[in-house]
Formats: C-alpha cells, structure tokens, sequence
C-alpha cells in the first residue's frame, strides 16, 4: 500500500503549462519503491481493450513478448502533453532499429476519436510501432490508476481544455507485461530521463 501510495504521490500532474516536480528526487533514498523496480518488477499490467487509431480494436495481450512504453495523454492537451509526446517521439526514434519494442499513447478524453488520433499520430510521425488509444472515460481511468498506478482525475473545475489531469510519466513495460519503470517526460529531468529510458528498453530488450 506504501509503495501505491508512493506511486499516486508522484504521478498527479495537471495539463497546465507549469512544469510538474522533478520525478527523481535529489535525496532519494534506498527505501524509495521504485528504485529497484528494474531488477525486481512487482506490478504486472492487466489485459486491456481499447480503439486503436486504425478505429480496430487494441487488444492488450498482442504486445505479449514485446518490450513497451506507455503514455497517458489527449489531442487538445494545452500544456504538458506537447512535451510529453516529443519526448515520446523521440523514444520512437531511438528505437526504431529495435525489433519487438513498441509506443502505446492512451488518450483520457473519450472524445478523441480514431480520426482525430490518427491526426495526432501523424504530426508526430508515428508508424505502426506506435499506438494510440482511445476508449471510455471509466475504462480508461480505470487503468490508468489500476492498472499502470498512475493517477487520472477528471477535474471539471476548470475550462474543458485543461480538464484532465494526468501523470506526465512515461512507463517501461517488459514481455511479460510487468512494469519496469516510470520516466518523468516533462520536468527539468526529461532528457536525462529519457536517455535512461531507452538504455533500459535495450537492456532489457537484449535479455
């Protein structure tokens, strides 16, 4: 319980244009939850249905002995979904020579349809290692706060654009659907992190 509540500490991030906290804390300590996640993975990912862009279904078991990296996101995110799917991007590029690694990108707003996806899909030049999702509102968050421990809320306080709030975490995903690790993708860390990420997907892609 501890180490959920650990997760959901670090993951809310709103969709504003203020970067959240840094993910890596300078006085990290050896009791921290994650920092041997790498090594001793204790979360496994549930199967999952949702649209894919194509407007096909995604069923979750096909990325079964795939190394993935997932993201929570929407098309008219104003603020920090811009940094996160450059970041993103350029995880897909990293890997492109990388057989069995995949992107899946989940959109919170049931509203982004196939079509709408597949715009966004192509601004950022994504193929077909590259998915992103769609699906309702409830199976989504459901999730992503069940299922990746990450923290989704719905906070219609505010104008509808910035409405969601979402993790601004990329998450490793090894072949048998564990989770390997969080990548903070939009704080003052977001290079060094990235970098890390993708020398973990070669590691563990190589084992």
């Amino acid at each position: 319980m501890r180490a959920l509540a650990f997760l959901a500490a670090i993951a809310l991030v709103g969709c504003e244009q203020k970067a959240p906290p840094p993910f890596d804390s300078p006085a990290k300590e050896v009791t921290d939850p994650l920092a041997d996640m790498l090594e001793h993975p204790r979360y496994t990912v549930p199967p999952f249905t949702l649209t894919e862009r194509s407007g096909q279904p995604f069923d979750s078991t096909t990325m079964r002995g795939k190394v993935w990296v997932v993201d929570f996101f929407f098309a008219t995110c104003p603020g920090i979904c811009t940094a996160l799917s450059a970041e993103a991007q350029k995880v897909h590029a990293a890997t492109a020579d990388l057989r069995d690694v995949a992107l899946v990108s989940i959109s919170t707003d049931e509203r982004d349809t196939p079509e709408i996806l597949r715009a966004y899909a192509e601004r950022h030049k994504a193929d077909t290692r590259w998915f992103f999702l769609t699906g309702k509102k409830a199976d989504v968050f459901h999730l992503g706060n069940d299922g990746f421990k990450l923290v989704l809320a719905d906070n219609t306080a505010v104008d509808a654009k910035e409405q969601f709030i979402h993790s601004g975490m990329l998450v490793l995903i090894d072949r048998a659907g564990m989770i390997r690790g969080y990548y903070d993708a939009v704080g003052p860390k977001a290079e060094e992190n990235r970098l890390r990420l993708i020398t973990d997907i070669q590691r563990i892609h190589a084992q």
